[in-house]
């Protein structure tokens, strides 16, 4: 009966574990999170007579809005120039977040079934 050798194991369970000690230090790195999407528009107004009902180009704006759901229904809030970097910024930050999460996730799968012998499904 041959016993395979368990140091390789242990090797790739440090590194594991280094990576995933690693993706810890980037969540405390990142600032505040923000969920949902900013769009900035152009709007025609509501006077017959003004330019922006003929001419695309005349329209109002830039307005900037973050959307985002909120109890199952879509809300949105206008914002100023200096509030939509903010927003954009969170967005980032929140994508980051979950990216380094999925990584994590994958990470303690293969931790685990290398850990427990069995296969990772």
């Amino acid at each position: 009966m041959s016993r395979t050798n368990p140091r390789p194991r242990r090797e790739r369970l440090l590194q594991y574990r280094e990576r995933y000690d690693a993706l810890k230090a980037e969540l405390q790195a990142i600032g505040f999170l923000c969920q949902g999407s900013v769009q900035t528009r152009r709007i025609e107004c509501g006077k017959a007579t003004c330019r922006c009902q003929t001419d695309p180009e005349s329209r109002h704006g830039p307005y900037h809005y973050w959307t985002r759901k909120a109890r199952g229904k879509t809300v949105g809030l206008m914002l100023t120039d200096d509030e939509l970097v903010l927003y954009r910024e969170g967005i980032q930050n929140n994508r980051h977040v979950e990216r380094v999460l999925r990584s994590m996730r994958t990470l303690s799968t293969r931790a685990l079934a290398l850990t427990t012998g069995r296969k990772a499904p």
